[in-house]
């Protein structure tokens, strides 16, 4: 069960026009060093990280959803090499000149089984 001060987001950003193979290479590097990925989530209170992507009005947006258990470290100071890559790509990457798309949660259902 998700502790109820859980932190749950779900938010789009939008992709710098041209970048988009290197957006790939992005998500390609994230999913191949899965592994340390998940090393680094414990400092971010991180419980749950998953990232989409999709098209709209012919513009690539990633979307982050996360789950956390409490505000925990920023990516950016992280020390880790696979942080710092990931960080680095976000800065080549992301357009922060554009608005994200930031979805507002209304419902969170839990079940209580154990899996």
């Amino acid at each position: 069960m998700v502790h109820q001060q859980a932190i749950i987001e779900l938010e789009g950003f939008p992709v710098i026009q041209g970048r988009e193979a290197l957006a790939h290479e992005w998500m390609n590097f994230l999913q191949d060093h899965q592994a340390a990925v998940i090393e680094t989530l414990p400092a971010e209170h991180m419980r749950v990280e998953s990232l989409f992507s999709t098209t709209i009005n012919g513009r690539l947006y990633l979307f982050w959803y996360s789950l956390q258990s409490a505000k925990g470290a920023d990516v950016s100071t992280s020390t880790s090499w696979v942080d710092q890559q990931h960080v680095a790509y976000w800065r080549q990457c992301i357009d922060e000149g554009q608005p994200s798309l930031k979805m507002k949660l209304e419902n969170h259902f839990e079940s209580t089984i154990d899996h």
